[in-house]
Parts: structure tokens; sequence; C-alpha cells
């Protein structure tokens, strides 16, 4: 991995949680497990996967608000971790964070001005006198206008996408090289969702950002994202191009998402023959051995409980999965049997 703006290097983050109470001492959970990959400026990566994968804790760490236990983060060629205490203030600074429920994301007792303001005060982005017309700027970019008019109102005041609005101004305010968006439509009406991706697609040509958006919704990515990292138990299971990944994917895994996904696009419905998914989550403290998706794959072989497979080129991504080509033989017996049918 070159040239990218930031590097995560086989990053952990593990928890310790009660064992219970007839489980003596306790157990870590991993909720991020050896995670690798790497953003270039002016990219928009989509992470995507079930609930509690490890997606936000990811982003939790990036900003600064979850510890690593082990790996790298490497930003513009330096080591996060090796960072002194201004070093670490202008990163942060630099990565900002927009969050999944934008009115609990905001203080309540804060006005537009105030909360848009902070961030300018802290890092000294703009001198004392220049900071209404900053805010003000930053409100007409983010499609609050007459901005004006919004200066002294108060969050509850605003509607969900309004709110998200000024989240999304809050967090452009310290003019950041990236943007972290953390399922950051899925609270929002359908009807909004399509403004505030077109909101982020502008703001991150137009400002030069990197993104990494978090989502579970499929047709999202789609729309939005260049690439995309498929995460399931604290792993990336498969990662490459968006389009190469929805319409020929090479992990078990994120067929059996797309099968679940209501994208209407016929090159994506031909990849989803043969694969439902099954079963529940295993728990991420007791992470199955060998593949960790093998207890629900339906081409899993003995192989695949004990040897974990490695993140490897296949016909355009990189796929973690010893026996790529088995999907093949189970959409020939889908076929087979449609057209005895």
């Amino acid at each position: 991995m070159t040239n990218a703006l930031l590097t995560i290097h086989e990053l952990k983050v593990h928890y310790e949680t009660s064992g219970g109470l007839f489980s003596a001492g306790s157990l870590p959970v991993r909720a991020v497990d050896g995670v690798s990959l790497e953003l270039k400026r002016g990219e928009l990566l989509a992470l995507v996967g079930e609930s509690g994968c490890g997606k936000s804790t990811i982003a939790r760490t990036l900003v600064g608000l979850t510890e690593p236990t082990a790996g790298d983060i490497i930003y513009a060629g330096q080591n996060v971790g090796n960072f002194s205490p201004q070093e670490r203030q202008n990163f942060r600074r630099s990565v900002q964070m927009v969050f999944q429920d934008p009115f609990d994301s905001l203080n309540p007792r804060k006005t537009v001005f105030s909360t848009i303001a902070q961030p300018l005060r802290i890092h000294k982005i703009v001198p004392r006198a220049e900071l209404k017309a900053e805010v003000i700027r930053l409100l007409n970019a983010v499609g609050l206008s007459p901005a004006e008019a919004y200066l002294g109102r108060y969050p509850h005041q605003f509607s969900g996408g309004q709110r998200q609005r000024i989240c999304i101004a809050r967090a452009i305010a310290s003019r950041p090289k990236i943007i972290i968006a953390d399922e950051a439509v899925s609270a929002l009406d359908v009807s909004i969702r399509a403004q505030i991706l077109t909101l982020f697609r502008k703001l991150t040509q137009e400002l030069d950002l990197a993104s990494i958006f978090i989502t579970h919704d499929l047709s999202v990515v789609r729309s939005l994202c260049e690439s995309v990292a498929v995460m399931y138990l604290g792993q990336v299971v498969e990662r490459g191009p968006t389009e190469r990944v929805f319409t020929r994917p090479q992990h078990p895994y994120t067929r059996a998402l797309l099968q679940a996904s209501p994208i209407a696009d016929p090159d994506v419905a031909r990849s989803r023959r043969g694969f439902l998914l099954e079963g529940d989550v295993p728990s991420p403290a007791n992470p199955p051995a060998g593949c960790r998706f093998h207890t629900r794959c339906p081409i899993a072989q003995p192989k695949c409980a004990s040897e974990p497979p490695a993140l490897r080129s296949i016909e355009g991504v990189e796929a973690a999965c010893h026996f790529p080509e088995g999907w093949r033989q189970t959409e020939k017996v889908s076929r087979a049997e449609e057209a005895v049918q």
C-alpha cells in the first residue's frame, strides 16, 4: 500500500468484557482484528457489513475516541502513534466525523452559530472578527440559505436533514483532509438521503476531501463510492473497486449481502444466484477458527474450518476466500434447477 493519505495496517481493537456469572475471567471482544486499508486523496471509500462487524469501531479509533490494541495508523506518511501532543491535535483537526444521529451529536443548548464557531475558535481557523462571516459561508456551503436566518436557532428547531447539514458544516469547519461518515443518512427519510449524499459528493470534489462512508445500505455505496471494503466479524473479507465488487464479487459473504440488498441492476442480480445468508453471526468474543464465515458459508469445505484465508488478488479485487471458484458451481446448479422448473 503506497501513495495513500491514510493507511491502516493490521489494526486491532479488543475490548475486555465480563465473562458472565459462571465464567472465570473476561473474554476479549475482537471488535477489529487485523484490518489493513488505505485511503487515497480525494477517494470515497465505503465500509460495509452487518451490525457489529467493526466498521464504527474503526471510525472511532481514527478520530481518537477509541484506543487501538495493536497495529499502525499512518497519516501522510507519518505514524500517528508517534505523534507529539501538538501533532496529534493537528491530526484530529484533519480527520473529522459525521455521526448517525444528528440530534444526539448536537448540543441542544448551543445555537447553530456557537456549534459551528467552536472548531473555528479551537483551531484558530480565522480571526475572531471573521467568525460570523465564516459560519455563514459554511452554512451556505451545506445548503442552509439564507444562512443569517439560522445563526440564532437551536437544534430542536430543525428537521433531521437540516441537522445533518449542520453537522457536516461543523465537520468541514476545521478544513479537514478526511471526513468519516458513520451511517450518516440511515436515520433520515428516503427523500432526504439523496440530498445529503449529493452534498457529500459535492463537498468531496470541491474541497478535495477523502472520505470513509460507513453504511449497511449497498445502494448508497454504489451511487457514492468508487471503492468498497466488506467486513465480517472484525476483518475485511473483500475489497476493491465498487463496480467490480458489486458485479463480480469473489467472497461468499459479499454475494450474500448483495442478494439481500434491493439493488435494481441486472448485472448485480446475476451475481446473486444461489447464495442465501443463514444462521446468526458468531460472537466476536469467540469467533470461529479458520475462516470466520465458514459456519454460515454455503460453499465451505474442511480447510475453511482450520486455516484462516488471507486476502489475495482475484479477478480485479482482493478477497479472503480459499475457494472463490466454489460459487460458480453453485450458480450452475441454481441455473440448472431453474431450467428444469
